[in-house]
């Protein structure tokens, strides 16, 4: 493993979180090369603070391997640097911090939501609120790419999955925002905790969840908190477990799409030659479009698992209850995988990146949502041949959302 300090003990500090992801790159690719898995000293990210060093696995074939065996990796015990009891941590990340069979019950009820024929039936009306967007970010001449354009259809698209009344979309949206910005000390406000901030937003989506669980139980409809309160799990689902569920889906579903949406306004802004040639072939180049935007802006950097016994990894001794982490940002830049990797290519195919999780039994279970709200928000701006022309974006600081968190951007 690196002992010296260019890379050993950089990935556990706020510096290097705090710079942009091009600036990262060269501390992974060198990890890569040198220490595909090395150990790195307890993060300092803030309260709660992290008492354990972790394994940092950096490569595509590693964090893959991981991914796709949970009998060795498990993520019962946690999917973030903090050590918690398991009921705070299914509080706020529900199946995510679970292992079969439970996992797997509960996932089997959540995905009757993403079936293709729910997302087909979906998509035609994704599209047709993409249309609208596209319409009124064209006629503004721009705006916000947070704001006045990404944010939009992933938040429609949710609310309408989960049956949310439009008066609670917005205090749904803004809960789930400090979910994932308190660890941006820029956007916690001053004399404020961001933990606390934190935990009120997940009290707050929690209330949200057992209002709506109520109300689903006296009128069923056809959405999900519907399918959750109806569910035949052993046990059934209590409000506690639904809770955590929306919450789950409030912060993951609007943050991959919105921020995968931002960073491809950017990519695209930045290499106008390659919108140029999406816009000319949208029917070839767009879904390989949506794939390398998900692969070259990872939206999702990073998530633990913990070893279950003493195994070896990557040429590491890795001790039963040792924290993994899979950091795929490095591994979707992994030169072993991709030609030319740290280049933006709409044209790149096979791209067999981790965007969306490396395989197994966790790997997202929206991913075809998110390619579907993507690829049409950039298909009806191919279609108003629109130019685009970003100024620079304001990132969000942290370890765990490659997040843009504005940017302005003339159309």
């Amino acid at each position: 493993m690196p002992t010296d300090n260019t890379t050993h003990g950089k990935l556990s500090t706020k510096a290097f979180w705090s710079q942009p992801a091009s600036k990262r790159a060269e501390t992974f690719a060198r990890l890569r090369r040198e220490a595909p898995v090395s150990f790195q000293p307890p993060p300092d990210f803030g309260t709660p603070p992290s008492t354990r060093g972790y394994w940092a696995v950096t490569t595509a074939d590693l964090v893959t391997h991981v991914s796709r065996t949970p009998e060795t990796f498990c993520s019962g015990k946690g999917v973030n640097f903090e050590d918690m009891p398991i009921e705070l941590l299914e509080a706020g990340s529900a199946f995510l911090v679970m292992d079969a069979p439970r996992h797997t019950a509960i996932r089997g009820i959540v995905s009757r939501a993403f079936t293709p024929r729910r997302i087909a039936e979906l998509d035609v009306a994704i599209n047709a609120r993409a249309a609208e967007v596209v319409r009124e970010f064209v006629a503004a001449g721009g705006g916000d790419a947070v704001v006045d354009f990404a944010r939009k259809l992933p938040l429609w698209t949710i609310s309408t999955m989960m049956g949310i009344p439009g008066e609670m979309q917005d205090a749904m949206y803004d809960a789930a925002e400090v979910m994932t910005a308190y660890v941006d000390p820029s956007l916690v406000p001053e004399g404020q905790d961001g933990t606390a901030m934190s935990m009120e937003a997940a009290m707050t989506l929690h209330g949200m969840a057992t209002q709506l669980a109520a109300e689903r139980r006296a009128n069923p409809g056809d959405d999900l908190i519907s399918a959750l309160v109806q569910s035949d799990v052993e046990g059934g689902l209590n409000d506690h477990m639904i809770g955590s569920i929306f919450l789950l889906f409030a912060v993951a579903g609007n943050d991959t799409t919105r921020n995968s949406t931002s960073h491809g306004l950017k990519l695209l802004s930045d290499h106008p030659d390659q919108w140029q040639a999406v816009k000319a072939d949208p029917d070839r180049l767009i879904n390989p479009m949506v794939e390398e935007i998900v692969r070259y802006a990872t939206p999702v950097i990073q998530f633990r698992r913990t070893a279950t016994c003493d195994v070896e990894l990557g040429g590491q001794q890795i001790a039963e209850g040792d924290m993994v982490v899979l950091f795929y940002e490095s591994a979707n830049k992994d030169e072993s995988v991709f030609e030319n990797a740290a280049a933006f290519d709409v044209t790149r195919d096979p791209n067999p990146h981790v965007g969306f999780g490396g395989g197994g039994p966790h790997f997202c279970l929206g991913a075809n949502l998110a390619r579907a709200q993507i690829r049409d928000l950039f298909r009806h701006l191919a279609a108003a041949d629109a130019h685009i022309d970003a100024g620079e974006p304001t990132y969000l600081a942290s370890h765990f959302v490659h997040g843009i968190v504005g940017m302005p951007v003339s159309v």
